[in-house]
């Protein structure tokens, strides 16, 4: 037999074989030292061909994928190339059992470095009465492999055993024994001791588990493990993995495995440094896995809208973020891209990965069907070298293909009507963080790691959500709320510029109220301070639910990995130097907002007549008949033209009514920190009425404001 590499071949064993209480007559031969059983009448799957093929030996693989028997999973090497001579794998048939060799198999020498391949001689006998013979000749091990049996689809873990001394007793749940040269864990025992060591508490949806140490990690720095889903209409099964709750609890949804968290993550859980995804957008992917994104299609093909595993979006969807913004263009986490349709077949990608789309939020029970727009997939794409379904966001890239209509009545009629709906689906949700340890004593820079990371995810959740949503992520005891959400004290965007005047927003984050008295700023005001990734942050005000601050000015604007002219930055506060609220933001060159009268972002523009300095209506003309001139007062041009002289008019432009004004002057308003000032003259012939003024920089624009003239 000769499956190939991370392959299987399907054998037909000649009786039927009772594993586990269920009989099978066919046996899938691995390449990777493993066999597996798939039940009369169960067809193929991605997932039974993934986990049949994968070369990374995990008990929660072997608990939760088909009916395996792990004679030696490891990741070898069965290409034709590698097994010449007599070396390969072997299949032989007797009446009472079928004996399956894997005959000097190698390791696949790619991942092994500089590590010499061992080379591998072992058997695997099923007995037509049921019993299972291992037999091994000579085994090198290199990295990790495991030895086991399990009968699938199960939560329960497995037992560990020490086959030099083979137990006798009866199992009806998966054992093994797990060889390897590196430590590792298994994260839903993890949650089983915390339930056992916090009685009374079943209180939390998600569990986020954490080591500080390396182990490993079955080839993905981040997992989702799933332990019951009760919704229906979002393309998954309903299920419950613990029925005899196990776990020691009735109301977890999954387990969130983030690994090392001391050396994998950055210290700023807002740092891309993880695939073009942060800290805090590869816990919310993980998490945004409860709901998504299983969802099939009407039409030929179901899975056309589906990536990688079929559990994320495909790379050719279209996803807009709810954070998305002209200047700091985001799509979804759970993955597809903000393509560009240039009309003319050619589609390009323009966006990272931060926050969640429309159609997400339907799916999470978040929004009504009536609230999702349609969307768009690209078929038949003609992409770059490597890039398919399964590629993942990224930024820059040219695609040609067609484009096809994705409607929200198209899902509901391939997967039905999402149950329970907005009305009574669950919106507040609660999560425990584990810190998984070998040295209790060494954890203190790790749990202030951790704090700064679960802070500033509670924020971020309750942004990509659109506020729909929260979460906590404090021990039971903890209700109050402890997210921030910042934007320009001018429009009340949501993504800034360095130099911009910023409001933030919450609950408890200041002890009084204060405002700054001198210039230059303070960084300290009723003793809360604001660091912008560690930066402090000249303050105007404080009080218990609003601080307003400045961005500073040496905030980072671009992202280099990948290559992308926006950032996302973190905001801390301090009170009484302790950290006290966290949370994300994004950043771009420039956001130009204008101030209203009315301080809403909305309604009347802050401006004056720049000739008589009066206030608005304004005279259409000067009393020598040119066009009337206004100087509007707002922030966000960029640090460039901010805070510093200068005239930056030619980088800026401002409509009325979308008919083009003259920009004389944008730059620096004088006296105060943080704010531009657009001189602006009106366009020729301009009329009595009330117009919408919209001021750009590059081509970036500002929230509309109004503005009279008489």
């Amino acid at each position: 037999a000769e499956p190939g590499d991370d392959a299987y071949l399907t054998q037909d064993l000649g009786f039927n074989f009772p594993f586990y209480g269920v009989s099978y007559a066919n046996v899938c031969i691995a390449s990777n030292g493993n066999l597996t059983f798939r039940a009369a009448g169960q067809a193929s799957s991605s997932a039974f061909d993934a986990s049949t093929t994968s070369s990374t030996e995990t008990l929660v693989e072997l608990r939760s994928g088909p009916a395996r028997i792990a004679a030696y999973w490891n990741d070898l090497d069965a290409r034709a190339a590698a097994t010449t001579g007599d070396s390969g794998i072997y299949l032989q048939r007797a009446s009472d059992r079928v004996t399956i060799t894997w005959h000097n198999v190698s390791d696949y020498a790619a991942n092994l470095r500089d590590i010499t391949p061992g080379v591998h001689r072992f058997q695997a006998v099923l007995f037509a009465d049921g019993r299972i013979q291992l037999n091994y000749a000579q085994v090198q091990l290199t990295a990790n492999a495991m030895v086991g049996l399990s009968p699938g689809s199960a939560l329960n873990t497995p037992t560990l055993v020490n086959l030099s001394a083979a137990p006798t007793n009866v199992f009806n749940r998966a054992f093994a024994e797990f060889f390897s040269l590196n430590p590792g864990i298994d994260e839903l025992a993890v949650a089983k001791t915390f339930y056992a060591t916090h009685p009374n508490r079943d209180a939390y949806d998600f569990i986020y588990v954490m080591t500080d140490f390396d182990y490993d990690v079955a080839g993905s720095q981040a997992s989702y493990i799933p332990v019951r889903n009760e919704i229906r209409g979002i393309g998954l099964p309903q299920f419950n993995n613990d029925p005899a709750n196990t776990l020691g609890t009735q109301r977890l949804q999954g387990v969130i495995s983030l690994s090392n968290i001391r050396t994998l993550y950055p210290d700023l859980p807002t740092t891309r440094a993880l695939g073009g995804y942060h800290t805090l957008s590869l816990m919310l992917q993980q998490t945004g896995r409860r709901w998504l994104a299983g969802t099939r299609y009407t039409g030929g093909d179901a899975a056309v809208l589906l990536g990688r595993d079929e559990g994320f979006w495909s790379t050719f969807m279209h996803t807009p973020s709810v954070l998305d913004h002209p200047a700091a263009r985001r799509s979804s986490v759970m993955e597809g891209n903000l393509w560009l349709d240039y009309q003319d077949g050619r589609f390009a990608s323009s966006s990272l990965a931060d926050g969640f789309s429309l159609l997400d939020h339907y799916l999470m029970g978040l929004r009504s069907f009536t609230g999702v727009p349609d969307t768009f997939v690209i078929t038949n794409p003609t992409a770059p070298a490597g890039v398919d379904r399964a590629y993942g966001v990224r930024p820059d890239l040219i695609v040609s293909g067609g484009r096809q209509t994705v409607n929200i009545n198209q899902l509901i009629q391939a997967n039905g009507a999402r149950l329970p709906d907005k009305g009574a689906a669950q919106k507040s949700f609660r999560a425990a963080f584990i810190l998984v340890t070998q040295d209790p004593s060494q954890t203190s820079a790790t749990i202030t790691k951790i704090t700064r990371t679960r802070l500033a995810f509670e924020s971020y959740f309750a942004q990509s959500t659109d506020y729909l949503a929260s979460i906590i992520t404090g021990l039971s005891e903890q209700n109050a709320s402890l997210v921030v959400a910042s934007a320009s004290a001018a429009s009340y965007q949501k993504c800034l510029s360095p130099g911009e005047m910023t409001a933030l927003f919450g609950a408890g984050l200041a002890n009084a109220t204060a405002a700054a008295r001198t210039v230059p700023l303070p960084t300290t005001l009723a003793d809360v301070s604001v660091l912008v990734d560690g930066v402090p942050a000249p303050l105007y005000f404080v009080s218990p639910t609003q601080i307003n601050f400045q961005v500073p000015r040496n905030t980072k604007y671009q992202t280099l990995s990948p290559g992308h002219q926006s950032a996302t930055a973190l905001i801390e506060i301090y009170l009484s130097s302790k950290l006290h609220r966290t949370g994300p933001m994004q950043i771009a060159f420039a956001t130009p907002a204008i101030f209203t009268l009315n301080a809403t972002g909305t309604g009347a523009a802050a401006a004056i007549d720049a000739i008589r300095y009066t206030n608005g209506p304004f005279n259409a003309r000067t009393a020598d008949g040119a066009p009337n001139i206004i100087a509007a007062f707002g922030s966000g041009l960029g640090v460039d033209a901010t805070d510093v002289d200068g005239n930056f008019a030619n980088s800026v432009t401002a409509t009325f009514n979308g008919t083009a004004g003259r920009v004389l002057y944008a730059g620096r308003a004088p006296g105060f920190t943080g704010l531009n000032q657009f001189n602006i003259q009106f366009p020729a012939n301009l009329s009595a009425g009330t117009y919408t003024l919209i001021v750009s920089r590059n081509g970036i624009p500002s929230s509309p404001v109004s503005v009279t003239v008489k």
